[in-house]
């Protein structure tokens, strides 16, 4: 029952009772007559109606507060009243069971049959009601949570009542908790397969660049053409889903910056100028405002938007024109709405699928990821990010005449500047005696990092953990921290949430996050978790040395990549592709491969041993190590079979499903051995 029938039930009430007593009054009027007169026949007849009319009464009044009752007491609801004396004058069984399971019952005291359910310090309502959310404890271990709401009741007499009414909402509680469970899952989800996917995707990458630099026939240049094209279309692909999960988390951060709204437009333009040429169409950029002001806002995501709906453009349309508009007049109040369209002549859009463009990995139909690729997310994506901004987004479409996406964003005219970056020139030897603390558990990638640090002359400080990192940075004052995220006892979100917060000689020091963890670690994130910067893994010998100068304030120098050591046996591939330069350096490939010698094939045994136990933390350990070791040497299949273990490991699957794969990085370790023993003989 509502505390609107409540009240309405509490009227009814009063009303009997006023009945009851304005009768009674006559039945004393009749009594005081007889007492003082004789009675006449018809005040016989009169008294007999009015003492059954005051009976019929009663028990019309006996009835409702019975129902009320009834009505009150089977309530699933908790519902109390108490008078301005805190005394309990009415409760209900939900409210004492709910009293006889909690474990608190401190207020039980003097207010029998109950107690105030609240456990906050609300003041008597004057006027309207109060509401707010509760828990309790049970006394089986259950948390029970309330929706609770106060209201004041005033009586015709003028005293005056405080009705108490929770529902229970711990169900829903729950569903919350389950949804944010399930948001939390897909969030690891998407950050797991950035770090899976982008490492090899960087190698292709990397390779295919290496490639077109070398001497390749008409036919070989036509293949690394297209290895490229698709690695970048593949790219996009994993960037759309990122930003689409960014999005769906409230992740996703907004610039307000002065820029130039036709610079951005011309450069995003610019950047599909080759796709527009490669299918021979034509593009027109057109300005309705010959002096439109300069805007304050997000440069970053405009192009962002742009670019997505030029390559739509250009995706659906065969032949033809593309054509961007720019609408834009600054308004009185200083705000500056802009409407960008793009317009095609492509296949254009039935009216039936109009209304799902924008949904989430929608497409017009369901061969359009087939004829033309892509995620169905582009547009989503752009309609979110306009939306962030405070902007609408629509289409005009017909079926065969082409189509026009057009947005408007209300952005802010601006008079400031727009920043601009200044080239310093600085000697060559940029980073020669930079002082460097190296977070890194992995023995292979230490050596990597020591190795590229060391051809610059940096003088580096090896730290196995985050712990250790920590206590090596209290005794001395680095130049610059690189800290791998992903470390055992202490990681290095931890580990650098600690510098920042307690006094230490490196509390002010630039950090650098090595990562492979494209959610957490990312442009948005990385200042929040006390990083100065972020290098993504595998990262090349230009990226580390670029990023390096970049935070140490020293001008940036970009040295190419060394080609790849070229495989001793054609039976067993491994190369150094991504250590630039020291893929030359003797000394640099005679330890790695004693490293390799010394330590794997005991990592190896050690792995194969946790299999057998089923000690799955330990399996995952190990080929985690050993696949960042075996990808290091771009060691295949091995390192994929390493990834498949850990996830295996993570899934606590039968043994039987992780011994073959075991088997297999084992026999190829004995390979490499002997392989790599051989090349340490050369060698020397």
């Amino acid at each position: 029952m509502t505390i609107r029938k409540l009240a309405a039930e509490r009227r009814r009430r009063e009303a009997a009772e006023a009945e009851v007593i304005r009768l009674r009054a006559q039945l004393e009027a009749v009594s005081t007559s007889l007492a003082t007169a004789r009675i006449p026949s018809n005040a016989v007849e009169s008294l007999t109606e009015l003492i059954s009319q005051l009976k019929r009464t009663g028990q019309q009044l006996e009835d409702q507060q019975g129902l009320a009752r009834q009505v009150i007491d089977n309530s699933p609801n908790l519902i109390y009243v108490e008078d301005e004396a805190g005394r309990c004058v009415l409760t209900n069984k939900s409210y004492l069971h709910l009293q006889n399971q909690r474990i608190d019952l401190n207020r039980l005291e003097e207010k029998q049959p109950g107690i105030p359910i609240s456990q906050q310090s609300v003041e008597w309502p004057t006027d309207a009601s109060t509401s707010f959310e509760e828990c309790y404890q049970l006394k089986d271990g259950q948390t029970v949570w309330f929706y609770t709401t106060k209201s004041p009741l005033v009586r015709s007499d003028g005293s005056r009542f405080l009705l108490t009414y929770s529902s229970d909402i711990t169900d829903l509680k729950r569903a919350y908790r389950v949804a944010e469970d399930s948001v939390q899952a897909k969030q690891n989800f998407v950050a797991t397969m950035s770090h899976e996917i982008r490492t090899p995707l960087h190698g292709v990458m990397g390779l295919t660049e290496l490639l077109k630099k070398s001497s390749l026939s008409a036919e070989q240049d036509d293949y690394v053409e297209m290895i490229q094209s698709s690695t970048e279309n593949l790219l996009v692909i994993i960037n759309d889903i990122l930003d689409y999960a960014k999005i769906e988390s409230g992740t996703i951060n907004l610039e307000s910056i002065p820029f130039d709204i036709m610079q951005i437009v011309q450069e995003a333009a610019r950047s599909l100028s080759f796709k527009i040429a490669e299918k021979g169409l034509l593009l027109h950029i057109v300005n309705l405002n010959e002096k439109l002001p300069q805007a304050k806002g997000d440069p970053f995501r405009l192009h962002q938007v742009l670019v997505n709906l030029i390559s739509n453009a250009i995706k659906f349309t065969q032949q033809g024109i593309i054509t961007i508009t720019i609408d834009g007049r600054a308004a009185e109040d200083g705000t500056l709405p802009v409407t960008f369209s793009v317009a095609d002549t492509g296949i254009g859009i039935s009216a039936d699928n109009l209304h799902l463009i924008f949904n989430s990995f929608q497409q017009a139909n369901s061969s359009i990821p087939r004829l033309y690729g892509g995620t169905g997310l582009g547009l989503t994506i752009c309609k979110n990010i306009v939306e962030l901004q405070g902007g609408q987004i629509g289409v005009r479409s017909e079926l065969g005449q082409g189509s026009c996406f057009y947005f408007t964003v209300p952005y802010k005219v601006s008079d400031e500047p727009i920043q601009k970056e200044a080239s310093i020139t600085q000697p060559l030897d940029l980073l020669e005696d930079l002082s460097i603390l190296l977070a890194e558990d992995n023995s292979v990638n230490q050596l990597i990092a020591v190795a590229m640090l060391g051809q610059w002359q940096v003088r580096v400080d090896l730290a196995q953990n985050g712990e250790e990192a920590i206590n090596k940075a209290k005794l001395r004052k680095y130049d610059l921290i690189l800290m791998d995220v992903q470390m055992p006892q202490l990681d290095g979100l931890a580990a650098t949430a600690w510098l920042r917060k307690e006094a230490n000689p490196n509390q002010q020091t630039a950090i650098i996050a090595l990562t492979a963890d494209a959610i957490r670690i990312s442009e948005d994130s990385y200042e929040q978790l006390g990083f100065t910067d972020f290098l993504t893994k595998p990262y090349s010998e230009t990226e580390l040395y670029n990023l390096l100068a970049q935070v140490s304030q020293r001008q940036q120098i970009p040295l190419p990549p060394a080609p790849p050591v070229p495989p001793h046996d054609p039976n067993l591939r491994y190369d150094f592709y991504m250590l630039g330069k020291l893929a030359t350096n003797k000394e640099f490939i005679r330890k790695m491969l004693e490293l390799f010698i010394q330590r794997v094939p005991g990592q190896v045994e050690t792995l194969q041993q946790a299999i057998e136990q089923e000690n799955w933390e330990d399996v995952a350990r190990e080929a985690h190590t050993l696949k960042s070791t075996f990808g290091s040497l771009n060691i295949q299949p091995e390192t994929s079979h390493l990834k498949r273990l850990e996830e295996l490991a993570a899934l606590q699957a039968p043994k039987h499903e992780l011994q073959p794969l075991s088997s297999a990085v084992s026999k190829a370790t004995q390979q490499f051995v002997d392989l790599f023993a051989q090349e340490l003989a050369q060698l020397s």
